[in-house]
């Protein structure tokens, strides 16, 4: 028998395949991630990748509909086992298929594969592109070993950083954690204070909400907001999956910029994420090779200083499929190159 595509409409072997295949991924390729999406009004697929009764690998994909193409996104995905050429050879093919039957212009992967492997050769050899779009998946990561104890995770911490966890508590702020969705009230005027001052793109007020509901239900996302006086002065929202803390949103009040709350943010949701017994704490995102000149440098700055070590993984890669795809190619050369990626 050969390999198809099947749909996995059951949490529970979509689930299961991922804690037991221990291919790396991250909550974008979960079940709760499709819900969330299907939310959205997107149209999703639970791909399952079959052998007879084996499932292979799987791929959660979302059809993304935009004027410069259409595309078959699998974010941080698929999940495959990228040393057996064989069967990847034909599961890519198959994804091919399956895209040009949903008249898709391009087909787009990220999967956590180290960058050092060979993913990136077999995906050229498949007609694969590195895409142009800016790091948003957080390619390069910054990581903490939850599995230290605390006083060693503080000893390994920048001197500074130290510091301004203990003057955050000197300075009486407090912090307080919440899964319930009635707590992006407070974080969103911090939220969008933030977004004017980086000059982020931001997300809308329901997306979040959204977002935050699919996964506190299931007690897999908090709320940390740190208050001065009672009055909400920064915020941040942390995703708990398989054995993972990520550090998702966050921001700070600008008027309140001299008090060190973002760091006592972290500090408290380290010690929750070692209560959940996770092994590591995901920062997401940094800057490539501590370029100074990165919209990420100041974040990146301030990730390092709780210690820990990067992460790097195989850049984005698109499968283009019709000529449409080479206008998204420069519009997103040209769009990464003005904001500074």
């Amino acid at each position: 028998m050969g390999i198809e595509i099947k749909h996995i409409d059951n949490e529970a072997v979509w689930e299961g395949f991922i804690a037991g295949s221990q291919i790396p991924t991250s909550f974008f390729q979960s079940w709760k991630w499709g819900l969330f999406e299907k939310s959205l009004n997107k149209t999703v697929h639970f791909l399952g990748f079959y052998q007879e009764e084996e499932l292979l690998g799987i791929g959660l994909a979302i059809e993304v509909a935009a004027r410069r193409g259409n595309f078959l996104h699998f974010r941080n995905g698929p999940l495959l086992k990228w040393d057996q050429s064989f069967s990847l050879n034909k599961i890519l093919d198959l994804i091919e298929v399956f895209a040009r039957d949903l008249n898709m212009d391009f087909v787009r992967v990220s999967p956590l594969v180290l960058v050092n492997g060979q993913a990136h050769l077999f995906l050229k050899r498949k007609g694969y592109v590195p895409s142009q779009l800016h790091d948003v998946d957080a390619e390069i990561t910054w990581m903490l070993d939850l599995t230290l104890s605390e006083e060693t995770i503080l000893e390994n911490m920048r001197k500074n950083t130290r510091y301004a966890i203990s003057r955050a508590k000197r300075d009486g702020i407090q912090i307080g954690v919440s899964s319930d969705a009635d707590s992006i009230d407070e974080f969103w005027p911090i939220y969008q204070d933030t977004v004017r001052r980086q000059n982020w793109k931001a997300y809308s007020k329901e997306y979040i909400r959204s977002e935050f509901e699919v996964f506190s239900a299931e007690n897999s996302a908090n709320m940390f907001i740190a208050k001065l006086n009672g009055k909400p002065i920064a915020g941040s929202i942390f995703i708990y999956y398989q054995d993972q803390a990520y550090y998702h949103h966050s921001g700070s009040l600008t008027e309140y910029r001299k008090y060190p709350a973002p760091y006592l943010i972290q500090w408290e949701s380290i010690l929750e994420a070692k209560r959940r017994g996770l092994k590591t704490y995901n920062f997401f995102g940094i800057a490539r090779d501590g370029n100074p000149k990165h919209p990420w440098a100041g974040l990146t700055f301030f990730k390092k200083g709780f210690g820990g070590y990067e992460q790097r993984w195989l850049h984005a890669h698109d499968k283009p499929l019709k000529p449409k795809y080479w206008a998204t190619f420069l519009f997103e050369l040209i769009e990464r190159r003005r904001r500074g990626y």
